[in-house]
């Protein structure tokens, strides 16, 4: 019997459907409580923070962060990439034949737009947050700097002021340049640098395609899912056809292949397409076909389903696409699945062949004439430890050697490309058995968990828990062994703890008291990203591809948590399923705009509204959300405070999330709470909120799920995303070792489960449930929270060595701020140390 991916038979059928089960019968041997770490493994492949596994096809060559463009130079020889991640941007010139970088030049600042004339001697990169294009010359081989074009003044630049997608009118004498976030394409005359048109079109246009023809071209919307065609002669809207959320990559494939009759001698009746555009949106698993008539018309007329079996939830993520020499094959980047699939377009209606493992979060692909594929992987080969990441004085790291001060996640990862010989069917098939092996999501998960019976985690959905009240509280950036390097027990490492006992005896004593979860993961990078993996169990492609900007100081501006409508994850988030279910719910801090500090509305509010509908009409307006200012013990006393009404009441929500963030602290920014108080402060909430629940009448059936919803400002000696976390309920598994590999998603993957949700994402549906953590016979016994030992006002002293690098910084949001210069800001301010020479602040560069 053929292996069937999504209906579409895999090549000749080679691949069995008893290999499939074997893989998951190995994935079901592996018991709860081994302690398997992410990194690499005994079988040469890597295990990542996700629970994916990586073993890319392909030879490796090293690139910059995050590379996500390419363009090929005419006659083959040469290939640019445009590196665009964490560090500063970059183009680096690949050698075709040899497969090697032999040039990479460095940009102000770059996103996506990468265009070279046809003649080849000429390349243009969209600005990014510099609001501007950047002209190059290019012969030889060689790339050089020539002219900027700018958009808008420097003077005059704002946040949303931001280059992105270019396109080259079909005679090469126009260039049109996506202006993000004004919503408009901009016609630039490259003879002269000016803006000479200026044409509204949909909400956050990516990508820019031209009609051969010349007379009109198509933009897609990464906020509307819809593709627009418009008159390239005034920018008039001819058409537009909606599709699916967050439509980005396009590509043009020609002519439809001609139908062909099912019997002999059956009338065919002829397409009134003339060509296909395949699009792809990538908060969803589908590409589209749309079809285009000669009179202008769009429809769509395919959807392509590129997950892996017809029932996988969303996160596939497809983002970026490419085609062969002849266009019968399509190549579609899977960034969130670590794959490229490949679908067979020779025909009228396309077949899914298989897929092919990447490295990390692919981001683009190109096919080269001799029908080699190049992926772009935005991530890299691997996650990493960073141990030196707690010492600014020791600038190099044994890994990345030659790399300054490199322990910080978003200099660790940079990108690569896999560079593969042509592919058969036969290829295919071998590399598309690799790709299931890599992926921890098997249908089944769906609805049979395997949880032992008994245990008050449901084996599935709707499946009754004796624990009614979920209660998940997140809190801010940091590792294991920054909290408890110093717990005495479990994989722990003393020398990089920052924050030991004395300061935090609340984490100590509810990691000794309940369970020790000394293997578990952010899945995120930073907190642009960590708030959205923290809620619903995916960072949609606009965070992936945004934050690198941000955090690098180059778009000075944090949209990540609501508010921003190309951000929105592809199910929503965890509220969003309670809501749906009918289910009661209460927040604590989540996507609250504040007034302003000293400044509280009549009744006590300190929230002015809401940045998410659902949330709005369940959020407690007197508990102040994200703020350094406003101690988390007075957070905690006012959830306290509300806890009380509801024991009046008789009656708690089913789910409740709270943010208490002081952990994050303010650097040594004099004048403000000094950073080991802060932390102090964080604790003591944890305890009192704690302790509050342990003695309601609502304990007895009651779980509390604590993580980080980042662990960028820290060290770690065995990952740079392991995190402290606790589960906490009177059904934990007391004073335990759980060394079960857990992340993220496995906390919500749990919560779910006890809520009779289903999984938001293939992440979390994937993910290990936490069940091992958990007995089946309750304890009661309540927590006392142990009271401060430190002072919780201790201030920062106004003349310290780094209280101008602090003073610099903006933490008005959660990652406002450069995160690599706060890491060693308190390193040098809690342990002590001569500081190398200075980085940059944010805002510095």
């Amino acid at each position: 019997m053929p292996f069937r991916i999504n209906k579409v038979i895999l090549g000749s059928g080679v691949v069995a459907l008893a290999l499939i089960a074997a893989v998951t019968a190995r994935r079901a041997i592996s018991q709860p409580g081994e302690r398997t770490v992410v990194g690499p493994q005994a079988d040469g492949s890597v295990l990542l923070n996700s629970g994916w596994t990586i073993r890319p096809a392909g030879r490796q060559l090293a690139l910059d962060t995050f590379p996500m463009s390419s363009v090929l130079a005419p006659g083959g020889k040469h290939m640019l990439v445009l590196n665009q991640g964490y560090n500063p941007p970059s183009i680096s010139v690949i050698e075709v034949k040899t497969e090697k970088e032999i040039q990479r030049v460095p940009v102000s600042d770059a996103w996506l737009g990468l265009v070279m004339t046809r003649d080849g001697k000429t390349v243009y990169v969209g600005g990014g947050a510099r609001a501007s294009v950047y002209e190059f010359n290019f012969s030889d081989g060689k790339l050089s700097p020539a002219r900027t074009f700018e958009v808008v003044p420097a003077a005059d630049r704002t946040h949303r002021d931001f280059i992105g997608g270019l396109a080259f009118s079909p005679d090469d004498r126009l260039l049109y340049v996506a202006d993000l976030f004004h919503d408009r394409v901009l016609v630039i005359n490259p003879q002269s640098g000016r803006v000479i048109e200026k044409y509204k079109t949909g909400r956050r246009p990516y990508r820019i395609l031209f009609h051969p023809d010349g007379k009109s071209y198509f933009v897609t919307s990464w906020a509307d899912g819809t593709l627009y065609q418009h008159d390239a002669s005034n920018g008039g809207l001819l058409n537009s056809v909606r599709l699916g959320a967050h439509t980005s990559d396009m590509i043009w494939a020609g002519p439809l292949p001609a139908a062909k009759a099912d019997e002999p001698g059956e009338a065919v009746a002829e397409s009134p397409y003339i060509a296909r555009i395949f699009v792809a949106a990538s908060n969803t698993n589908r590409v589209y076909s749309v079809g285009i008539t000669n009179n202008r018309e769009m429809r769509m007329i395919e959807a392509i389903n590129v997950a892996m079996t017809p029932a996988q939830p969303l996160g596939m993520t497809p983002s970026a696409l490419a085609t062969d020499g002849e266009r019968k094959r399509l190549f579609v980047v899977c960034s969130d699945a670590n794959a490229l699939a490949i679908a067979d377009i020779a025909e009228t209606h396309t077949r899914v062949l298989g897929f092919i493992p990447t490295a990390w979060y692919p981001t683009g692909v190109q096919v080269l004439s001799d029908n080699r594929t190049v992926v772009f992987n935005g991530r890299g080969p691997r996650s990493f430890p960073n141990p030196n990441f707690r010492d600014p004085t020791k600038q190099v790291d044994p890994i990345h050697k030659g790399s300054p001060n490199p322990g910080y996640v978003g200099r660790l990862q940079t990108g690569s490309a896999s560079i593969l010989d042509p592919l058969s069917e036969e290829d295919i098939e071998r590399h598309t058995r690799t790709v299931f092996e890599n992926t921890p999501y098997r249908d089944r998960l769906l609805y049979d968990l395997a949880v032992p019976a008994g245990n008050p985690i449901p084996a599935k959905p709707g499946d009754p828990s004796p624990i009614q009240h979920v209660v998940y509280i997140i809190k801010e950036n940091r590792t294991y062994d920054q909290v408890l390097g110093d717990l005495g027990k479990g994989n722990s490492d003393p020398s990089l703890c920052l924050f030991p006992e004395k300061v935090t005896p609340n984490h100590h004593k509810l990691a000794r008291e309940f369970v020790l979860l000394d293997n578990f993961y952010v899945n995120s990078d930073v907190s642009a990203d960590g708030h959205n993996w923290s809620t619903a169990a995916i960072a949609p492609d606009y965070v992936q591809k945004m934050w690198p900007n941000s955090y690098g100081g180059r778009r000075k501006h944090y949209d990540y948590e609501g508010g921003e409508p190309a951000a929105l994850p592809p199910s929503g988030f965890i509220w969003t399923q309670v809501a749906a279910a009918g289910l009661t719910l209460r927040n604590y801090g989540y996507y609250a705009d504040l007034h302003p500090r000293g400044e509280v509305a009549a009744g006590g509010d300190h929230v002015r509204s809401v940045r998410d509908p659902v949330l709005s009409q369940h959020t407690d307006r007197k508990y102040r959300g994200y703020d350094l200012e406003h101690p988390d013990v007075e957070r905690a006393k006012a959830f306290i405070a509300d806890l009380d009404r509801m024991k009046a009441a008789g009656e708690m929500p089913r789910f409740t999330i709270l943010r208490i963030g002081n952990d994050h602290t303010y650097g040594t920014s004099p004048g403000k709470i000094a950073p080991l108080s802060q932390v102090a402060d964080n604790d003591l909430a944890l305890g009192m909120i704690v302790e509050a629940c342990s003695r309601s009448p609502f304990w007895a059936k009651m779980a509390i799920f604590v993580l980080e919803d980042d662990a960028q400002n820290g060290a770690d000696h065995v990952d740079s995303h392991r995190s402290p976390a606790f589960v906490l309920s009177p059904y934990t598994r007391r004073g335990i070792v759980d060394s079960t590999m857990y992340n993220t998603t496995s906390m919500l993957r749990t919560m779910e489960l006890i809520l009779g949700l289903r999984p938001m994402t293939h992440f979390d549906a994937a993910a290990t449930p936490m069940w091992n953590a958990f007995a089946e016979q309750p304890k009661l016994e309540p927590y006392t929270a142990e009271q401060a030992r430190i002072p919780l006002d201790t201030r920062n002293p106004t003349n310290s060595a780094t209280a101008a690098r602090s003073l610099a910084m903006d933490f008005e949001e959660a990652d406002m701020i450069d995160d690599d210069e706060l890491n060693e800001i308190l390193w040098l301010a809690i342990r002590g140390g001569e500081p190398p020479a200075p980085v940059r602040s944010y805002f510095s560069r």
